[in-house]
């Protein structure tokens, strides 16, 4: 079921959940052309901007959750663009700004193996120690790039 509101094309499902783009929010702060950069890199970060705001079809992957997984995200990855509110369902497919994409498939979380405390107080300082890992709770698969 789709339903149109203010040209904004909404994803629901059948029990009622809204998912994809749910909402847009107005950026208060204005875009400033990466004034205060050095120019050598003023350049590469206005092709890095137009490459993030490239729409791209993507599978949502939820690895802790299974089917049962969600993320709900916000996304403003420069100023003065508007603020974007996902709510993605696992294995759904949605058009994603790719900016989002790479933000989403970046980010791990820490898998503790170490010993990291004994009777409340640290061993190690919070550092991690050589069986310490990193894995994806959360993963954009490419339908489409």
């Amino acid at each position: 079921m789709i339903e149109v509101i203010n040209m904004l094309i909404k994803q629901v499902t059948a029990w009622g959940e809204e998912h994809g783009l749910i909402n847009t929010y107005p950026n208060s702060v204005p875009f400033d052309d990466f004034k205060n950069l050095d120019p050598s890199k003023k350049e590469e970060m206005k092709k890095m901007k137009k490459e993030d705001s490239k729409m791209v079809k993507a599978r949502y992957i939820n690895h802790e959750e299974g089917s049962k997984g969600r993320l709900q995200k916000p996304y403003c990855r420069y100023a003065g663009d508007p603020i974007l509110q996902y709510n993605l369902i696992h294995d759904h497919e949605y058009e994603l700004p790719y900016g989002f994409v790479r933000e989403v498939n970046e980010s791990r979380v820490a898998v503790r193996e170490g010993l990291q405390s004994v009777d409340g107080k640290d061993v190690n300082n919070g550092s991690p120690v050589a069986r310490d890992s990193t894995k994806r709770h959360h993963e954009l698969v490419s339908t489409s790039f």
